[in-house]
């Protein structure tokens, strides 16, 4: 018997870069999996068309086309919403959320942030909390050295880079032999520009080296001691959780939600607390702990659950609608007869 066609629409990443990719593997045991990264038009419908069950990530553009134009057609949909697009776009108020059988988001601030700005969704669709997985194979033990600082991002002002500098300069006057080291593509000519302003003018040269993007994660992160995380909010934060996963003592800025998804002793907000986490950090004291917690297997069971409650329930649906229409058949016949008989019997 064929496995059931899945299609993976995700409009933000490749698959090689995909939030989805770690889920492949896993997928493709259960379903005839095809993967797009294609904006609203003809080949995504066409994709649509041929597909039994429709996972759309992101809420943005594509979600709305694909909500609102009609070529769902009524296929079982998932939608995941990641926090870009509650915190910066309107594209959760333009999404016919009838269409879509599932929303799932990653952590629970992030649903709330929906609820607040879009209180129209919470009562429109299902919300499902299904957490990020850590492979932890792809990211196994290395060889962490405690002066070798991890940074991961993009190099942009909702990372908040600006801050680690503050740390490392701090970092800097209490022992010279930490070093920071940021993987990430620079995207904000704003922040590039202070960067290269602030960098030198606080002595940081020697400490602080922007490595732009990284093909290999678990090989750059094999070194890293500690991994410092400055930015502003995530809905989950990846980098954490893979970091510490190889061996990297977390010490995360504390944004909202944070407590929820990191261990509260490793949090900061003051820039003097960030500088004593690092210099008392533990290599590897948080790999079984974040194993238990975000291990890939339990994202794996959770996706695939809600996969199989919509397609079971949009079938359900698609029976009882059935039934529905053979009903209304069955008694236009019964009263077409009716009106037969009783004309026959008045002629």
């Amino acid at each position: 018997m064929p496995l059931p066609r899945l299609l993976l629409a995700d409009r933000v990443k490749g698959e090689q870069d995909s939030f989805l990719r770690p889920l492949l593997p896993a997928l493709r045991c259960a379903y005839d999996v095809r993967f797009v990264s294609l904006p609203p038009g003809q080949a995504l419908a066409a994709a649509i068309a041929e597909a039994d069950v429709v996972w759309l990530e992101w809420c943005w553009d594509h979600a709305v086309w694909a909500t609102t134009s009609g070529v769902l057609a009524g296929r079982p949909c998932v939608l995941r919403l990641h926090s870009i697009e509650a915190l910066q776009t309107d594209f959760p108020a333009r999404v016919d959320w009838r269409q879509v059988h599932r929303l799932v988001v990653v952590g629970g601030d992030i649903a709330a942030l929906l609820a607040s700005r879009f209180p129209a969704v919470a009562g429109s669709v299902r919300i499902e909390l299904v957490a990020n997985g850590i492979d932890t194979a792809r990211f196994a033990p290395g060889a962490p050295d405690r002066f070798r600082i991890g940074w991961v991002g993009h190099v942009e002002p909702k990372k908040n880079p600006m801050l680690l500098l503050q740390i490392a300069h701090r970092l800097r006057q209490a022992d010279a032999r930490y070093t920071i080291h940021a993987a990430g593509a620079f995207t904000d000519l704003r922040t590039l520009r202070y960067l290269q302003h602030a960098v030198p003018a606080l002595g940081l040269g020697d400490v602080v080296r922007f490595e732009g993007p990284v093909a290999d994660m678990p090989a750059w992160y094999a070194d890293k001691g500690v991994l410092v995380s400055t930015s502003m909010y995530e809905s989950f934060g990846m980098a954490i959780g893979e970091a510490m996963a190889v061996g990297a003592f977390p010490v995360v800025h504390d944004f909202p939600g944070a407590a929820d998804l990191w261990p509260p002793e490793c949090l900061f907000l003051a820039t003097d607390d960030a500088v004593a986490l690092i210099r008392s950090a533990r290599p590897g004291l948080y790999r079984d702990w974040v194993t238990e917690r975000y291990g890939l297997e339990r994202q794996e069971r959770d996706v695939l659950r809600v996969l199989e409650e919509v397609t079971f329930s949009a079938l359900r649906r698609s029976r009882s609608a059935g039934l529905s229409r053979d009903a209304d058949q069955c008694e236009m016949r019964s009263v077409g007869g009716e009106g037969d008989r009783v004309g026959a019997a008045h002629l």
